[in-house]
């Protein structure tokens, strides 16, 4: 199967290449089309969009970017067509995210939705929209399934991937004495300090943290370093202080830490499923803060409260997020009753989120959905050609597409590089084949298993279209009489325009009123030479056809 997977930021880096790890185990025919990070990377994504470029959160900062997020969408949508995926995978992400299953759906794409939208947190009119938009929902928190249910949707629970990321992390089994030496650290106490993964979340808790040294001046404070945030931008907030950032280290630090500051989302979570009392801390521009008042509808801003719908860790937010504040609430739990039962809870949690195995489940699960949907598995071959590079598309029972590729860098960029000649399916192998003989004017038809899969009417023209012979032209006009539409003219134009199928289905033999050569998808330039190849055309102003 294709999959293309849209990740938005380092969370969905995270599970997104967990999953991909376990969906090739479960289908080894998997290939990735992917918006993520590194690690979907390293787990064999070809990356279109890396999430630093993409990530952003709340309602000022999502209107200061509008026209970079609408050039995203068009170019999630344009690649979306033109890799034509047999299964959409979407995590997490929503604003960005339901406006491409929505897109998908309508494109004839089926989508999964792997990591709800926090639907059920605020927003709840979303609610329609995956209803909408997407065919299979797959959820992470034991709570969602009967918040979803309520709404009508069978979402599909498999557990919390954390449980899979945390468990096979190296870091878990190091000694403190190997990680003190590795990093070159002092063996004193450590306070970790987590500031969040975007920029604006950054800048507003950051500042705040080095007032910790004078209260705490017993211990180390070890900031962890986001992956998409560049150490540059850091070091202004920390040059003046004792903070020690480490990059890439951050399960390695919550595990020898006495204690976390952490800014509340994901990481909050990872805190306590590894172990380390923490206070949660959460700031924003107020005008996105006094918006979040009015709608968000939970009565926690961390996962860890709102999993056991309680407050087991201290939050800390906006006018109460101070320095003064944050070291008060680490004081309690470095040592005590407020420490000893901040851990009793957090045994609760790994016990209401259940077993490890999370990401290997729901590959399978996806796979199973697949299976129920009759998704059948499309095959790609990249074919060059005298008219350019040609990308070929089917299934196992019939050719899908030929498009024209030549001008898009990202498909010469793959074109022999992910394809195994000795693996190409028997219709694609057949279909280049035959374009082969075509080109070499030694074939007039085809005789290749073909779905078209348009609209009615973009069928019936179809149809006719393949019905021209080899050497022969028909125009607009008279294609439209034939499928019974006189005055559909500009109707037949644009069923010409969405030909799936180069070629094999021939709207290159469709010419304007008196034979004019008019438009053509992929330009005048190989319509004229197409003609003169079968000789209906010769490119001279006075003697355009024979």
């Amino acid at each position: 199967m294709r999959y293309y997977i849209i990740a938005g930021e380092a969370s969905g880096d995270l599970h997104g290449s967990n999953l991909m790890k376990s969906l090739k185990e479960v289908d080894s025919a998997a290939e990735f089309r992917i918006w993520g990070g590194d690690l979907m990377v390293s787990a064999g994504g070809d990356l279109v969009r890396h999430y630093n470029e993409t990530a952003v959160m709340g309602v000022v900062e999502v209107l200061s970017k509008l026209t970079k997020i609408s050039d995203n969408i068009k170019l999630c949508k344009s690649d979306l067509l033109s890799y034509n995926p047999d299964v959409l995978i979407l995590i997490d992400y929503a604003g960005f995210n339901l406006r491409i299953a929505k897109f998908a759906k309508k494109s004839g794409i089926k989508v999964f939705y792997y990591i709800a939208p926090k639907v059920w947190a605020w927003n709840e009119g979303r609610v329609r929209k995956i209803q909408d938009s997407v065919d299979r929902l797959f959820i992470i928190f034991p709570f969602e399934v009967d918040f979803f249910k309520k709404h009508g949707i069978n979402a599909i629970y498999n557990g919390n991937p954390l449980l899979d990321s945390i468990a096979s992390h190296p870091s878990l089994s190091e000694t403190r004495e190997d990680f003190l030496k590795r990093n070159n650290l002092e063996d004193k106490p450590i306070i970790a300090l987590l500031a969040g993964s975007r920029k604006n979340e950054i800048s507003y808790l950051l500042p705040k943290l080095p007032y910790l040294e004078n209260e705490f001046p017993d211990h180390q404070f070890i900031l962890a370093g986001a992956p998409s945030i560049e150490r540059s931008y850091y070091e202004p907030f920390i040059s003046n202080s004792k903070i020690i950032l480490l990059e890439g280290e951050t399960y390695a630090i919550l595990k020898q830490a006495q204690a976390a500051v952490v800014s509340s989302g994901t990481a909050s979570l990872e805190t306590a499923l590894i172990g380390t009392p923490q206070v949660v801390c959460y700031g924003m521009n107020p005008v996105t803060a006094f918006l979040a008042r009015i709608v968000i509808k939970v009565k926690y801003a961390s996962l860890v409260n709102l999993i056991l719908d309680a407050p087991v860790v201290k939050e800390l937010l906006q006018g109460d997020c101070t320095s003064k504040n944050i070291a008060a609430e680490v004081k309690k739990i470095l040592s005590g009753r407020t420490r000893n039962k901040m851990l009793v809870n957090y045994r609760k949690l790994r016990k209401i989120l259940g077993e490890e195995g999370a990401s290997e489940k729901v590959a399978k699960a996806m796979v199973r959905e697949i299976e129920k949907l009759n998704i059948s598995p499309k095959y790609l071959l990249y074919h060059e050609t005298k008219l350019g590079l040609l990308k070929i598309t089917c299934d196992n029972s019939a050719l899908l597409e030929i498009q024209y590729v030549e001008d898009d860098i990202n498909y010469k960029e793959r074109t022999g590089k992910n394809q195994d000649k000795n693996k190409v399916h028997p219709i694609l192998a057949e279909t280049a084949r035959q374009l082969d003989e075509y080109f070499a004017e030694k074939r007039n038809t085809f005789d290749l298993p073909v779905r078209l899969t348009g609209t009615d009417f973009q069928n019936r023209v179809w149809e006719e279209l393949r019905k021209i012979p080899y050497g022969e032209v028909k125009t607009y006009g008279e294609v439209a009489g034939l499928v019974d539409s006189k005055d559909a003219n500009r109707a037949v134009g644009l069923a010409c325009k969405m030909n799936p199928l180069l070629i094999v289905v021939p709207c290159h033999r469709v010419m304007g009123a008196n034979n004019k050569l008019t438009g053509f998808n992929i330009g005048i330039d190989k319509k004229s030479y197409l003609l003169e190849l079968e000789k209906v055309y010769q490119n001279t102003e006075n003697n355009l056809f024979k």
